[in-house]
């Protein structure tokens, strides 16, 4: 079987919930790997509050989100060690930034928590799910132990 090239450029696509750290982790991970450049967006979709306005840089209410979001993802990247990643925020319609994002950028790899990317066959996406948190936990098995039951009879 051959081998694949390595990717040239990993994407981390972030929606600043609490999978941002373990996407720009594993994102970070897999640029080292193949010695790839980290690129790291957030989109914002344009609201009411700003007369739905789609201008990315006309705007100055879309380009002070844009400027915040940039420093947040700026202080997450230096806190995991990568300082050299391009951090970007795009305001505008969400498929449209993307693609326009994606275009620009050619990343080989976006890694992302949300499956509905919309990105097909562009590029390779791995999607990172949140982990399941095991249901009960020591205090739950320990009353259940006090009050007399115990394991499942099968």
């Amino acid at each position: 079987m051959p081998e694949l090239p390595p990717y040239r450029r990993v994407l981390a696509l972030l929606d600043f919930d609490a999978l941002d750290g373990r996407i720009v982790g594993k994102a970070l991970l897999l640029a080292r790997q193949n010695d790839a450049a980290l690129d790291v967006l957030h989109l914002i979709e344009p609201d009411g509050l700003h007369g739905g306005a789609f201008g990315g840089g006309a705007n100055a209410a879309a380009r002070a989100l844009e400027q915040a979001a940039e420093r947040r993802m700026v202080f997450l990247t230096a806190t995991l060690g990568a300082h050299d990643a391009v951090c970007r925020a795009l305001h505008g319609p969400r498929r449209q930034r993307l693609m326009q994002y994606v275009a620009a950028r050619r990343p080989d790899l976006v890694v992302t928590g949300d499956a509905q990317t919309g990105l097909g066959d562009l590029c390779d996406t791995l999607i990172l799910s949140a982990p399941v948190r095991p249901r009960g936990g020591r205090l739950q098995t320990a009353l259940r132990a006090w009050l007399g039951f115990g394991a499942a009879r099968v």
